[in-house]
């Protein structure tokens, strides 16, 4: 229990390096504040995605199991975690992780081995730990990692070019990535920390510095410095994160960009979820009905909401993007189902430079 853990933890401080951090970390007798991973793990921690040992412990240089691993990813992702039966022979109804097991299956995270098992018990090596990560993320493909160890016929060499690309993953001083190598409790936690949550990726929290800065040009109808941030390829407008899969949205150029509130052109949007009916509006009537409705705020930290189908269609459109999401969690009133989110989509360019790509828009509907 949280409050058995807090009593008998080793120190209680606030955070300093990272500062999307919560404000007081409680770490374990065996998690110190200078622990290489402590932020992440006390992240996770608060998160409820992982729990110590009944003594106060974490066992950071423990190895960790297949079975504890999809447990932890499948707390990440809110994952159905009801007992029930699996494809897998060796993870019966009665295994603790089955319903984190068979939900990732479910979900096309996980596949086993061609025997038809998992291997629940068996530990997790850095290899496989990249291609769950890599799958259940939808990480966008990365350049070849260039570490000696890895290449074409390694089956993780995909997984580790995104992990190592986004900065959730790192090799060793002698340039391998190690990937038959077994994953203590504590490297996985930096991992799947670095995964859920970007901002502890430095160049992935300058990133969501510069979406707030968006996010209040938006707000004061600065589309001239918003434009600032867009690429050769201009910036797509989508009302519903299925709609830029069905219609397409609407493209701008930077430069049509700069004068989007003022231009008096109808444009076609896309269609209503449920009533089919066309969204047709000035860019001027897209703003106040759609973009910016909801009173959305600035952020510490990339915090996703639960909506998960609204980043799998974004993803759809655009694999190689990174979301930053504004979520608006709806009002008591409507049991939070009057729920709005604005995505913002970022990709790389040709030269490495980040570039607003896209700005997606989302909500519930009957």
């Amino acid at each position: 229990m949280k409050t058995i853990v807090s009593f008998i933890a080793a120190a209680v401080l606030v955070f300093g390096a990272f500062s999307t951090s919560p404000k007081a970390v409680v770490l374990f007798d065996d998690v110190t504040a200078s622990h290489e991973f402590g932020y992440e793990i006390a992240y996770l921690y608060e998160e409820g995605i992982v729990a110590g040992y009944g003594n106060g412990t974490f066992r950071p240089y423990q190895t960790i199991t297949r079975g504890q691993a999809m447990a932890m990813m499948g707390r990440a992702l809110g994952l159905n975690d009801a007992q029930r039966s699996t494809s897998f022979y060796d993870v019966s109804a009665g295994h603790p992780f089955s319903g984190y097991i068979a939900s990732a299956v479910d979900e096309g995270i996980i596949s086993g081995f061609p025997d038809n098992t998992f291997r629940p018990n068996a530990t997790l090596d850095r290899g496989q730990a990249a291609i769950i990560i890599d799958q259940a993320m939808m990480l966008p493909d990365g350049p070849q990692s260039g570490f000696s160890d890895m290449g074409p016929n390694v089956a993780s060499n995909d997984a580790v070019n995104s992990l190592t690309y986004e900065g959730i993953a790192n090799g060793y001083p002698d340039n391998r990535f190690r990937p038959a190598t077994s994953v203590t409790r504590a490297q996985f936690s930096a991992f799947l920390a670095r995964a859920v949550e970007s901002s502890f990726v430095p160049e992935k929290q300058e990133l969501l510095e510069t979406a707030n800065d968006i996010l209040g040009q938006l707000q004061n109808e600065d589309f001239a410095d918003v434009a600032t941030y867009v690429g050769e390829d201009g910036i797509t407008f989508c009302p519903y994160s299925g709609g830029c899969i069905d219609d397409g949205g609407v493209t701008f150029t930077a430069a049509e960009l700069e004068d989007f509130m003022q231009d008096q052109q109808v444009y076609l949007w896309g269609h209503q979820d449920g009533s089919g009916f066309p969204i047709e509006l000035m860019p001027a009537g897209y703003y106040e009905e759609y973009m910016m409705e909801a009173p959305y705020e600035t952020k510490e930290r990339y915090n996703y909401s639960n909506q998960f189908t609204t980043r799998e269609f974004i993803k759809q459109v655009f694999p190689q993007g990174t979301i930053v999401e504004f979520y608006y969690p709806g009002t008591e009133q409507y049991d939070g189902m009057d729920w709005q989110s604005l995505n913002m989509v970022f990709e790389r360019d040709s030269n490495g430079e980040w570039v607003l790509v896209a700005i997606v828009n989302d909500r519930w509907t009957i």
